[in-house]
């Protein structure tokens, strides 16, 4: 059969650079957003970042107030341009622009890395051969989210072309990175591994670790006691600063709410009612430059300066709007979530009402798409701590007639308070759990309560007993 070439007519939807671009920013979180605005900085002369508001205020208490003969410094440019945005100042200080890129060197360095670029950058910081580079670096591309290395040294050495033993050395530096128990291979030598680094290989915390691990993870007390010549307070004790480590030291880059992270909005709470903020201190305000753009409105400026400043004056007009609208929709939906999680916030997750993206979406006048690309990554800070606004959009659970729905967050927070409150020596299983909830005027299945255990990442019952 000889091939052929033909021509064909079809119909596609192709969404217009400006759109693509609105959608883009509208799903990136705060700090993500930053540094996207400060890559667009660098690549489009028209855009300039601004130092923030409150630097402005704080700059201008300082300065001399004037008489007010000055012109001001938008005379004679476009009304529709001024109606939407401001042009960047021009700079008479040459260490201006020194500032602004210091200030956005340090921006960049609030940034919460990834585990693999913290990884990558205290190995750039350690003084080895070229080889043990190359290896720390494949390691370093090997381990998990969680910070654990996925494979045997034995099944790495043939791709890496090393020695086990090779290997070995390597990880071994790398173990002794931040954050600690980083590049464990298992539990046991992740909690080993922090407590080294504190210097306490002398304690009975470790000791367990090290010669009687199987018992401390099936919780036998009274066999650790006797093993290790100690008593059930000292085993207690001991017990209590294992759990006081991280088991997964990685997550602290890959967590829902990094201990770095920066909301996206803030509640304050008023007199009588809850308000919601941006929180834009640590947003670029971006503008367009001044000097370009007298040079794109001068008409003696040569027609491919001027196609060229068109151009990128267009795509900075569409990063603009993109900016204003993703700020626009998310406070609209922030203010949504507070005045329909009234009770949440006054006492906590325990009391998230049942609610969609949908009925959001339908009260703020949006596609329950636009909704879901606008909190996803998101936070929000409020009086019970940070959240991601998911969390605010708890999915009901039926109960009977009478009694309606209820919200899966609630009936995680009551599993919470009565395994909190259990017996250690004899542990609520799935199905007294069942029947507890179900005294409360919850009723849930026995696979539900499982996996709303499994998801909050509590043992099962005969791992969680306490054995004397």
């Amino acid at each position: 059969m000889a091939l052929q070439a033909k021509q064909t007519t079809q119909q596609r939807l192709m969404l217009a650079p400006n759109v693509t671009l609105a959608l883009e920013v509208l799903h990136m979180p705060l700090l993500e957003l930053q540094a996207f605005l400060e890559q667009q900085c660098e690549e489009n002369p028209l855009l300039e970042i601004e130092e923030s508001q409150n630097d402005e205020a704080a700059a201008s208490a300082e300065e001399p107030q004037t008489n007010g003969t000055e012109e001001a410094p938008t005379n004679g440019l476009d009304e529709d341009w001024m109606s939407h945005w401001q042009l960047a100042g021009e700079s008479e200080d040459p260490t201006d622009e020194d500032e602004r890129r210091d200030r956005m060197m340090d921006q960049r360095l609030v940034t919460p890395q990834s585990l693999h670029e913290s990884l990558q950058l205290q190995l750039g910081c350690q003084s080895m051969a070229d080889e043990e580079r190359r290896l720390g670096e494949l390691l370093i591309t090997r381990l998990d989210e969680n910070g654990y290395l996925d494979s045997p040294l034995e099944e790495l050495s043939t791709a890496a072309g090393a020695t086990p033993a090779q290997l070995e050395a390597v990880l071994t530096i790398i173990q002794q990175f931040d954050p600690p128990g980083v590049g464990a291979r298992d539990l046991r030598e992740c909690l080993m591994i922090q407590l080294e680094q504190e210097g306490a290989t002398e304690s009975l915390a470790y000791r367990i670790l090290k010669d009687h691990f199987p018992l401390f993870a099936e919780r036998r007390l009274s066999a650790l006691a006797k093993v290790t010549r100690s008593s059930l307070e000292q085993v207690t004790h001991a017990l209590e600063a294992l759990k006081a480590l991280n088991p997964r030291p990685g997550r602290i880059f890959s967590g829902d709410v990094s201990p770095s992270v920066v909301p996206d909005l803030v509640v304050h709470h008023r007199e009588k009612h809850y308000d919601v903020e941006l929180n834009d201190h640590h947003m670029p305000r971006v503008t367009v430059s001044r000097t370009y753009y007298r040079m794109l409105k001068d008409p003696a400026t040569p027609d491919d300066a001027k196609e060229f400043l068109a151009q990128k004056f267009r795509k900075a007009s569409w990063l603009i709007k993109a900016i204003d609208e993703r700020n626009a929709t998310l406070l609209s939906i922030g203010r949504c979530l507070i005045s329909l999680q009234r009770d949440f916030l006054e006492q906590g997750s325990k009391a998230i009402t049942p609610l969609t993206q949908a009925q959001v979406a339908h009260l703020i006048g949006r596609h329950p798409s636009t909704v879901s690309r606008a909190i996803a990554g998101k936070t929000i800070d409020t009086p019970y701590g940070i959240y991601r606004l998911e969390q605010l959009f708890a999915s009901n659970v039926p109960q009977h007639a009478d009694n309606g729905a209820i919200s899966d967050e609630k009936i995680k927070a009551e599993m919470q308070r009565l395994i909190g409150e259990e017996d250690p020596h004899a542990p609520l299983s799935d199905e007294a759990l069942v029947k507890e909830m179900a005294q409360r005027s919850i009723i849930v299945a026995r696979r539900t309560v499982a996996k709303y255990r499994t998801a909050l990442k509590i043992l099962p019952a005969h791992l969680r007993k306490h054995r004397l």
